[in-house]
């Protein structure tokens, strides 16, 4: 009978195994560290999109409570906004609204501040935070609210927008 030594075979890990196990373990929580990372940043891209639709469909509502400012028999809409105006706080807490144009500003007012709370303000050139304007052909207002969004390459424009038709 022929008798084997296992005094050789069986010597534990070499050092070898484990620093290859080591390395493959750093690679896996590398990546998902990074996939952490990257869910973080769609998760405020998703909040930015979501609070821009809730605060565009917030100023269409304040626009059916003030039909006559909204869309009047003549003239232009008292809601109109070109994104130049700074409104201010007490703009916003007014009380003195007499008309339905001390109403549409009162709402403008408390919505852009709104706005410049929940968005982050958008990084193209020229790009405004947002915009209400007329489509004299459908007879429509139209609200667009843009921010910055995400963008992979450095370089590309994260801008992005939500375009909200209001039609009384």
């Amino acid at each position: 009978m022929v008798r084997l030594s296992t005094r050789g075979a069986v010597r534990g890990v070499s050092l070898i195994e484990v620093m290859v196990a080591i390395l493959v373990f750093s690679i896996g929580m590398l990546g998902l560290a990074l996939l952490q990372m990257k869910g973080a940043k769609f998760t405020r891209e998703s909040a930015s999109r979501t609070s821009a639709i809730i605060l565009a469909r917030s100023l269409a509502e304040s626009m059916r409570a003030n039909p006559a400012g909204a869309l009047p028999t003549s003239g232009d809409s008292a809601y109109l906004y070109t994104g130049d105006t700074k409104y201010t706080q007490a703009q916003c807490d007014t009380t003195a609204l007499t008309s339905p144009q001390a109403i549409a500003a009162r709402d403008l007012a408390c919505w852009q501040i709104a706005l410049n709370k929940a968005i982050p303000t958008p990084t193209g050139a020229g790009t405004k935070l947002a915009t209400v304007t007329k489509d004299a052909s459908l007879g429509t207002l139209t609200i667009t609210v843009s921010w910055a969004g995400v963008a992979d390459d450095p370089t590309a424009d994260a801008t992005e927008s939500y375009s909200f038709s209001y039609l009384q």
